[in-house]
């Protein structure tokens, strides 16, 4: 019995053992840029929305062709009237009763009357504009869904960069942190056989919590970088992904491309026209279709000043006692003009709020690419600048880690202080630290570049 309890235990633990390895596996399962682009596009909100926005405005623009479409109904009518309304309406009464036998009932205390009634519109000016606003209504919404696309990609993309971003730094300031501990230990040591100084000791604690404090600030800026990607996936925000290590092929392509160029090539390309700039750019595209159907509705105001004429047909069996069709149909074809004439200024009061309107959303779309147009002003001089940075940064650190080799070999053979050995420690680190920043900044600057105007899937492909 105890043996077999025993072997019942053993078999919980091992369970046990492989549900939690099983659960730490799954926490940190390899996430790829690609599959993290892909995870937030399957299940984005405001894509989503964005999405369910452009099946409505097809829709919409359906309706707006039916409407000009005939409408065919069939109608029946019953009335019921008191005894002595139908006595007085009936005239037969009075008439003697052999002659009024001889003459049809027309009035009926319960009466029936059935038709099939045909209209459509045959001229209606809102009807006809509504139409064109319907269709750029879905040409508005379909590029603002590309759009949102396109956004998502970006915002993934600048996330999960800056989760490796901080991953690097935090792996590099891991090693100067065991590295000031180890040094701080042994000028511990050699204070304690006086050695060295206390002001010496000092500078490496000081240094040692230097480094403390870079790591909790990197560490609380990881979790931060993680739990913004985890949304824009919509993840859990505890989820725990592992990242590539290395930033993707496409990327360092284009991060070599742009670094080779020179200044004058790199200026030039922002020389893009409005029109180009609006094509490529897919929420100014969106915009200017905002403010032609704002136009359209201006436009469509007019009509209300305008006749409309619409026909109709009815097929119908004349009233009487029974719901039964009879064998009399009376047939009507009828066209029905109206002119306004008059509407208590309602017409002209519309007009002009629609024209106001119109004039509102015409100067924001103006003032929304001279703003796109500074962004790229500022994306192209960040570049610039960093890339004169990276230079610059690539022969710090080179020339810091040939001073830092130098110092630590004659700080071992004690020919200088202990303060000149820091020094040189932390402008190699400062150096490293430095080149990573400019490089993600760098690549940073390139892809707000490709977002607005239009390109960011380019430069993952």
């Amino acid at each position: 019995m105890l043996k077999k309890s025993s072997i019942l235990f053993l078999l919980f633990v091992i369970v046990v053992q492989l549900s939690f390895t099983q659960s730490s596996f799954a926490q940190t399962q390899l996430l790829t840029m690609e599959e993290a682009i892909s995870r937030a596009l399957a299940k984005n909100n405001s894509l989503k929305a964005s999405k369910y926005a452009l099946h409505q405005a097809e829709w919409n623009q359906k309706q707006a062709w039916a409407q000009l479409f005939p409408v065919l109904s069939f109608n029946t009518r019953y009335t019921w009237i008191d005894a002595q309304t139908f006595a007085e309406r009936d005239f037969r009464r009075y008439l003697p009763p052999d002659l009024a036998k001889d003459i049809p009932q027309t009035v009926f205390q319960e009466s029936y009357y059935s038709s099939f009634d045909i209209s459509m519109p045959l001229f209606d000016g809102i009807l006809f504009n509504g139409l064109r606003i319907a269709s750029a209504n879905k040409q508005m919404l379909k590029r603002m869904n590309t759009s949102t696309r396109k956004n998502i990609i970006f915002q993934v993309v600048q996330a999960y960069l800056n989760v490796m971003h901080m991953q690097k730094m935090l792996e590099l300031q891991k090693e100067y942190l065991t590295l000031s501990n180890l040094n701080y230990l042994k000028a511990k040591r050699l204070f304690n056989t006086n050695r060295y100084s206390e002001t010496e000791t000092l500078r490496w604690k000081v240094d040692l919590e230097q480094q403390k404090s870079n790591v909790a600030n990197t560490e609380a800026n990881l979790r931060s970088s993680k739990i913004l990607l985890n949304r824009l996936i919509n993840a859990k925000f505890n989820a725990n992904f592992k990242l590539e290590k290395e930033i993707p092929p496409s990327i360092v392509l284009e991060f070599e491309k742009i670094i080779s160029l020179n200044s004058d090539a790199i200026l030039s390309m922002i020389n893009i026209s409005d029109n180009q700039l609006i094509e490529l750019n897919d929420a100014l595209a969106a915009q200017k279709k905002g403010t032609e159907i704002s136009k359209l509705n201006y436009q469509n105001s007019y009509s209300s000043f305008l006749p409309t004429i619409r026909a109709s047909y009815s097929y119908g069996w004349r009233e009487n006692g029974t719901i039964a069709f009879d064998d009399y149909s009376p047939k009507t074809f009828m066209i029905n003009l109206r002119v306004p004439i008059f509407s208590g200024f309602q017409n002209y009061t519309k007009l002009k709020s629609s024209y106001y309107t119109f004039k509102e959303q015409e100067e924001k779309f103006n003032d929304q690419i001279k703003n796109t147009r500074y962004l790229l002003n500022e994306a192209v001089n960040k570049i610039l600048n960093l890339k004169t940075q990276i230079n610059l940064a690539k022969y710090s650190a080179k020339l810091s880690k040939k001073n830092y080799e130098i110092v630590e070999l004659q700080k071992s053979k004690g020919l200088i202080s202990n303060i000149d050995f820091i020094d040189a420690k932390l402008n190699y680190q400062n150096s490293e630290l430095n080149l990573t920043n400019t490089k993600y900044n760098f690549i940073s600057a390139i892809l707000e570049f490709y977002y607005l105007t239009g390109r960011i899937e380019t430069i993952l492909n």
